[in-house]
């Protein structure tokens, strides 16, 4: 596995790897929330990822944008942020996906890895991301537990208006 920036040739290979990621999760969640909420909530989100990915490769935040190549081809890749903290800047994994083919393989663990040391070098004091509670995001939680990362229960509720 070689970790390198984002190229702009990348974009619709990530965006595939991408939805391939996270078509489980979606799935899963629209049987937890039914059809409808589902609808008006998730109903676009291939369209939103490849939004948040556009965004998240602009060329002002690509130095936060890392991509694992396997064979010389994109296998998975870790965005991260940084914010405010009481004690000094807190880094973000915003989004982190590994191929399907390349799951389960330590790849995403590397990806977190080197996703902190980036927060490190730019003087984040804490990392933490975000993940789903639900089935579908049982191996996204262990790799995150897995990294040293300490959870924190949330519940998000949702209705339809």
């Amino acid at each position: 596995m070689h970790l390198r920036t984002f190229r702009a040739d990348d974009l619709e290979t990530l965006i595939g790897l991408t939805v391939r990621a996270f078509r489980p999760i979606q799935d899963g969640i629209r049987h937890q929330l039914g059809p409808e909420l589902f609808a008006r909530q998730n109903g676009q989100w291939q369209q939103d990822y490849r939004d948040t990915l556009t965004e998240l490769t602009a060329p002002e935040r690509r130095h936060r944008f890392l991509v694992a190549d396997l064979d010389g081809a994109p296998a998975g890749y870790a965005a991260w942020a940084v914010h405010p903290g009481p004690a000094g800047p807190q880094g973000e994994i915003t989004l982190l996906a590994v191929d399907p083919r390349h799951q389960r393989s330590g790849l995403g663990r590397a990806l977190i890895e080197a996703a902190c040391a980036a927060m490190r070098a730019a003087g984040c004091v804490v990392a933490w991301a975000s993940t789903g509670g639900d089935d579908a995001h049982a191996s996204a939680r262990a790799a995150y537990a897995a990294g040293g990362f300490t959870p924190l229960p949330t519940v998000f509720y949702s209705r339809v208006l």
